[in-house]
């Protein structure tokens, strides 16, 4: 791919993405920029705009890869290890702009009478009212597709794969019980006997509740309530070992009993969160214990972690190089003045900061970023400050003086080409050090607010009860994992740009 294609690519990119975010469109891959927030959004937006611009005029030019970082490349590559966890992080990205299109309560196609929406593009809710439901509020499409297949109408819904939104989407899984041979009562599936509270429903409104029992061992056992269509108790009994040893009536004319032939034979129970993994009921790593889906959850801190990463290591080498090569550049007391402020800043305590920051406001992904990236950039600038007090010294940077070339032109055209190996070898870490401090920030609680997916914040919750093993082991293995194909891209990148691998000691 030439340096023009990659800028043609950034800028219509950035320019969709900002066209479909001022028009109210929620287009996957496009709207990727703004998961992290508006004010991050723009912000990423804005950077992909301006270096895809930058590209398309004067990337021909300026971007000649040199045969030794041709080497370096085939280098990385010949590094298996390191390659394919370079893909497989590629693929995850890719996974991760999807968005709605894989993870999300909206539907991506509903047919209403012939009549197709596409929800999931939106920004606006479509109530539920629109496709024959009783309110007014956002349609639950799951609930609409279970009613769509109930009519056989023709109507139906496409839901993405993992039909549930990471944040701020939970709600009761239902289970129909069954009674077996031995006249107990089991949850569909299992092999013991089923202990809890279940319930049937009025034929005539499903959403009315006709009675309520409670079961010991697959038997009723304990108290029974029941309610006419109104909502009004009209009875109460008590059993004992699946027989009935006491009953009253509430009715004048005492004729609850007949109220069970307008009952649907089916009994439910509410499987209250946290919930266990379930094919059936779509949760395929379970629920946390707001009953919010395990996967989605991840999926969003995934979207998440990668969009601080792009922020985090933006900045940190904006300013680590600036700060870094000027620095480095000119020495003497500019250097001296500079050392001892970054020493007193790198003394200033992270945690403490961003406790401060916490009790102020509440902070968003850019927020928490900008704080990371206040303590994170020392030592990329560390590092070009060294990279550059050697390179000034080399014959080119005094054949560029001798030629009349300015200051910014030998920084930025021929020192920090130069020292370019330095800053793909520290990407890796820095990505893995904003992921790690990011979660670590949710753990404890300072991190971002409640309603935004989060890796620490599940992998708190799951430590808090082992006794919902599958929470704590999700996030563990998410966040593992991630760091795991980070850091052997780090090593690859390493070793590939090693100089001591293309140098000759005569």
């Amino acid at each position: 791919m030439t340096p023009r294609t990659l800028g043609l690519i950034l800028t219509i990119y950035a320019f969709l993405a900002a066209l479909f975010r001022w028009l109210g469109y929620q287009v996957p891959v496009a709207k990727v920029p703004f998961l992290g927030g508006s004010s991050a959004g723009w912000v990423l937006v804005t950077a992909l705009g301006l270096a895809g611009l930058r590209l398309l005029l004067k990337g021909q030019r300026e971007w000649q890869l040199s045969p030794l970082t041709v080497k370096q490349i085939k280098r990385f590559r010949s590094l298996r290890r390191g390659y394919i966890s370079f893909l497989i992080l590629l693929g995850l990205a890719g996974l991760a702009s999807l968005d709605n299109l894989l993870v999300g309560k909206r539907a991506l196609i509903v047919s209403h009478h012939g009549q197709l929406s596409f929800p999931f593009l939106r920004s606006d809710v479509i109530p539920g009212k629109f496709f024959g439901l009783t309110y007014d509020a956002e349609t639950n499409y799951r609930e609409l597709s279970r009613r769509f297949q109930a009519e056989n109408k023709g109507d139906w819904v496409l839901l993405p794969p993992v039909p549930y939104a990471p944040s701020l989407d939970s709600e009761d899984i239902i289970e129909t019980l069954e009674q077996r041979g031995d006249g107990k009562i089991y949850r569909q599936g299992e092999k013991e006997p089923f202990n809890g509270r279940a319930y049937t429903l009025f034929k005539a409104n499903p959403e009315q509740k006709r009675q309520e029992f409670t079961y010991r061992a697959g038997l009723l056992q304990g108290e029974m309530r029941g309610w006419d269509a109104k909502g009004e108790q009209v009875e109460r009994a008590k059993y004992d070992h699946g027989k009935q040893v006491g009953y009253t009536d509430y009715t004048s004319d005492k004729n609850a009993p007949s109220l069970e032939a307008e009952a649907a034979a089916e009994r439910y129970t509410i499987i209250y969160p946290p919930a266990p993994p379930s094919w059936k009921h779509g949760h395929y790593l379970g629920t946390d214990s707001s009953g919010l889906d395990v996967l989605a959850v991840l999926y969003g801190g995934l979207q998440q972690a990668l969009i601080a990463a792009t922020l985090f290591v933006t900045v940190v080498f904006v300013v680590g190089i600036f700060v870094g090569g000027v620095v480095g550049y000119f020495g003497g007391w500019l250097d001296l003045v500079a050392q001892r402020l970054i020493e007193i800043w790198g003394v200033l305590p992270f945690l403490f900061v961003v406790m401060i920051v916490s009790s102020l406001i509440q902070p968003t992904l850019l927020i928490l970023v900008g704080i990371i990236a206040a303590f994170g950039w020392m030592g990329t600038a560390t590092y070009l400050r060294t990279a550059t007090y050697r390179e000034k010294a080399r014959d080119y940077v005094a054949s560029a003086r001798l030629l009349g070339a300015s200051t910014g032109r030998i920084l930025f055209k021929h020192i920090l080409p130069n020292t370019i190996a330095i800053l793909v070898t520290l990407a890796p870490f820095e990505i893995a050090g904003v992921i790690t401090s990011l979660a670590a920030l949710d753990f404890l609680g300072f991190g971002l607010p409640p309603e935004v997916p989060s890796w620490g914040r599940l992998l708190h919750e799951g430590t808090e009860s082992f006794n919902y093993p599958w929470i704590v082991s999700a996030a563990f293995s998410a966040m593992v994992g991630t760091l795991i194909l980070v850091t052997f891209v780090g090593e690859a990148v390493r070793e590939a740009f090693d100089p001591k691998k293309f140098t000759i000691y005569r």
